[in-house]
């Protein structure tokens, strides 16, 4: 049976702040599978761990990511690098990393990748942006990368795993991480990893939809509070 791995989103942000070195850490005290965050790129092209285009939900302050410095930022918020986040990843663990905001600079991020990768760590790409993950094609052939998408936006209704497999084939892609959404059942997911995809779920926002996620068999999914929820889906399979 696949082992579906539990994804502290934004770290274990229900009780830390997200994409923060508190969150993070917090992720690996409590035994995460791992982590899922979000990048982008600073003024002075430094990689930093951020979920909106501005700060203003997170620090009250309306400071657009790309048009500031890494030290600007961090004036304004805990802004971690990602270089700081892979660090505090645990071998054998895995990083999902969302590649965030257009145009993006993947050279140094193809170095720290293959520094941890070297180190045993797990990881892999993701983006809701076509043209990103096509760019990550070329430069991390030998890793993950999977399309974020929402299925019902995307097709007007709930597609076939076989439509979903072909986008995923048409791009060169990985996998797919899909909105979280009861109607992915056992045999959607089950036909779109016989077919040597990646699959993952987001937007895991209710605990039902997680476990629900996880009897599907999913690869991994994400959510706030990853620990507990996997703790959950442990009891139920008793």
């Amino acid at each position: 049976m696949n082992k579906t791995l539990f994804l502290s989103h934004r770290g274990e942000s229900d009780d830390a702040p997200e994409n923060t070195i508190a969150a993070f850490a917090l992720a690996m005290e409590r035994d995460s599978d791992g982590i899922e965050l979000d990048i982008r790129m600073t003024s002075d092209h430094r990689i930093v761990c951020v979920h909106d285009a501005s700060l203003a939900r997170v620090a009250g302050k309306d400071i657009e990511v790309a048009d500031h410095t890494y030290q600007e930022l961090c004036e304004a918020h805990p802004v971690p690098l990602i270089s700081e986040a892979l660090e505090l990843l645990m071998p054998g663990k895995f990083i999902q990393i969302e590649l965030k905001g257009k145009p993006f600079d993947l050279t140094e991020l193809r170095q720290l990748i293959d520094k941890h990768l070297a180190l045993g760590k797990l990881i892999g790409l993701s983006s809701f942006e076509i043209e990103t993950l096509e760019l990550a094609n070329e430069i991390f052939p030998d890793v993950s990368r999977v399309l974020l998408i929402d299925l019902e936006k995307r097709y007007g209704r709930f597609p076939s795993a076989d439509e979903v497999a072909d986008l995923c084939r048409e791009h060169n892609f990985s996998g797919v991480s899909f909105k979280a959404d009861l109607r992915a059942d056992k045999s959607f997911v089950d036909a779109l990893r016989a077919k040597g995809l990646r699959v993952v779920a987001w937007g895991v926002n209710t605990d039902e939809k997680g476990l629900a996620m996880a009897a599907a068999g999913v690869d991994a999914l994400t959510c706030n509070h990853a620990v507990a929820l996997r703790k959950m889906a442990a009891e139920t399979t008793k």
